[in-house]
């Protein structure tokens, strides 16, 4: 499920395939369109996984990676 960063509205990567008619990269943007205010954006955030991995471990291997 994905939520938009601007009206919050959950929807599927169906539900928000980006790429319209004129779209001249044709689907391989990688951008979701909210279906509810049509605000695109990308799909997943390179920096938002990054913190989102190093939040999740714990600090026995932030130890032993360091």
């Amino acid at each position: 499920m994905i939520d938009c960063g601007m009206c919050g509205h959950t929807f599927t990567q169906a539900e928000g395939a980006a790429c319209r008619g004129g779209c001249p990269m044709s689907g391989r943007c990688g951008m979701v369109s909210c279906p509810s205010c049509g605000y695109e954006f990308p799909a997943h955030s390179k920096l938002v996984a990054l913190v989102s991995r190093l939040v999740r471990r714990s600090p026995r291997q932030l130890e032993v990676a360091s």
